[in-house]
C-alpha cells in the first residue's frame, strides 16, 4: 500500500475534476518505481531503503524525473528507520538526511535560510522522525507488557508445579503417618494373638480387639484425608495434642517394648498441649524403633519446651550395628514436617545407637498464653 501510495503521488493527477493516471513522459521518470520499491521494502531493510529514497529525492534538483512521489517515499523511509533501526543508527541517519534536505533546499532558494520551502524541507524530516519515535516508544511498551505477561505466566506455571509437588508430598506424608503406625500396631497384635491363642485366649481376644480398632482407625484416617481433598479443607490448621495423648501413645508402645521411657521437661508444665508435628514425630520414632530396633534395649523419649521452642530427642538401639542408613518415607516425612514448622531435625546412628533430635518453634494456644500471663 505504501508503494502504491508513492506511485500515486507521481502518476495520479487531477484533470478537470477527475483523477487520471499520467504515464511517465520519459524513461528517466520510471525511477518512481524504484522509489515505490524502496517504500515497499522499507520495513524489512529500512536503512538501505532510506539511502535509495534520499538519493532519488535529491536527483530532481538537477534532473527532472517526476513529481512528489519521490519525497513521499523519502518520508516513509525516514519513519521506518527511526521506528525500527537501532537508536544510534537512526539518530545519525536522521541528522544526515536533515542536513542534506535543508542544505539542498537552501541552495535551491539562493541560500535564503528563512524561506518557507527550507522550513518545509526540515519539517519533512522532523515530522516522520517524531512519528517514528512515538512508534518506537509504543513498541517498547507493548514488548514490555508482553514480556511481563509471559513472565507472569511462567511464574504461575512454576507456582502451580510447586504447589502440586507440595500437595503430593503432603498426601504421601499424611498417608504414611496415618497408616504406617496403625499397620505396625495391627502386625504386632496379630503376632501377639497368634502366640497367645493356645494358652491365653483372653490375651488373644484383647489383641484382636486392638487389631480391629487399628483397622477402623486406618479407614477413618483415609476417609478424613479424602474428605479434606474433596471438600477443600486441605489448608485447615493441624490439631494440637494433649500431653495425656503423648503418654497414652507411649503406653501403647510400652506393651510392645517394655523399656520405653518418657521424660517431660519442666517447661511443659505451663502448657499441657503439643503441636501436631511433635506428636507425629514421636509416633514415627517409636514406630521405627519397633520395626528396626532392639525391643529389649532402653528407648528414651525426652520432651522439653523452652522460650517457645519444643525440643525432642528419641534414642533407641538398633538390632545390628550400622553407621550408614537410608532415609525412608518415615524419616523424610519427619524432616519435612519439622522444616514446615521452621525447625531442624538431626538423625544420627553410632554403632547401634540411633538418635533422632528435633527443635521446632511451637506457639502456645491463646487460652494457655492468657493463663500463663495471669500466673
Amino acid at each position: 500500500m505504501l508503494g502504491l501510495l508513492v506511485l500515486a503521488g507521481t502518476l495520479v493527477q487531477m484533470d478537470q475534476e477527475r483523477w487520471v493516471v499520467v504515464p511517465p513522459a520519459a524513461g528517466v521518470e520510471l525511477l518512481i518505481f524504484v522509489a515505490a520499491a524502496a517504500a515497499f521494502f522499507a520495513r524489512t531493510f529500512p536503512l538501505p531503503a532510506l539511502i535509495v529514497a534520499a538519493i532519488l529525492d535529491a536527483v530532481p534538483y538537477w534532473v527532472p524525473i517526476g513529481g512528489a512521489g519521490y519525497h513521499l517515499s523519502f518520508m516513509i523511509c525516514t519513519y521506518m528507520v527511526v521506528a525500527h533501526c537501532a537508536r544510534r543508527t537512526a539518530t545519525i541517519a536522521v541528522a544526515v538526511v536533515f542536513v542534506v534536505q535543508v542544505g539542498l533546499m537552501a541552495w535551491d532558494m539562493n541560500w535564503i535560510w528563512s524561506h518557507a520551502f527550507v522550513l518545509v524541507a526540515g519539517m519533512s524530516v522532523v515530522l516522520p522522525a517524531a512519528l517514528g519515535v512515538a512508534a518506537r516508544s509504543r513498541q517498547a511498551t507493548v514488548r514490555a507488557l508482553r514480556d511481563r505477561a509471559e513472565e507472569a505466566e511462567r511464574s504461575r506455571d512454576s507456582e502451580a508445579r510447586k504447589l502440586l509437588a507440595e500437595d503430593r508430598l503432603r498426601v504421601a506424608r499424611d498417608l504414611h503417618d496415618s497408616v504406617a503406625h496403625q499397620i505396625a500396631v495391627m502386625n504386632l497384635n496379630t503376632a501377639v494373638a497368634s502366640n497367645a491363642l493356645p494358652e491365653r485366649p483372653e490375651d488373644a481376644t484383647q489383641a484382636l480387639v486392638v487389631v480391629r480398632e487399628a483397622g477402623r482407625s486406618v479407614i477413618a484416617s483415609i476417609s478424613d484425608l479424602l474428605n479434606g481433598l474433596r471438600d477443600d479443607h486441605w489448608d485447615d490448621p493441624e490439631p494440637r495434642y494433649d500431653l495425656d495423648e503423648v503418654r497414652l501413645l507411649v503406653e501403647e508402645f510400652r506393651t510392645l517394648m517394655p523399656s520405653v521411657d518418657l521424660t517431660l521437661g519442666p517447661g511443659l508444665a505451663t502448657s499441657r498441649s503439643v503441636g501436631a508435628a511433635t506428636y507425629l514425630v514421636v509416633r514415627e520414632c517409636l514406630t521405627n524403633a519397633y520395626k528396626h530396633g532392639d525391643h529389649d534395649a532402653p528407648i528414651a523419649v525426652e520432651l522439653e519446651r523452652s522460650h517457645g521452642v519444643c525440643s525432642l530427642r528419641v534414642v533407641n538401639t538398633a538390632r545390628r550395628p550400622t553407621s550408614d542408613f537410608i532415609e525412608g518415607f518415615g524419616l523424610r516425612g519427619m524432616r519435612e514436617r519439622v522444616a514446615a514448622e521452621g525447625g531442624q531435625l538431626h538423625v544420627s546412628c553410632t554403632d547401634r545407637t540411633f538418635v533422632v533430635a528435633a527443635e521446632m518453634p511451637e506457639a502456645m494456644p491463646e487460652g494457655t498464653r492468657e493463663e500463663v500471663g495471669a500466673r
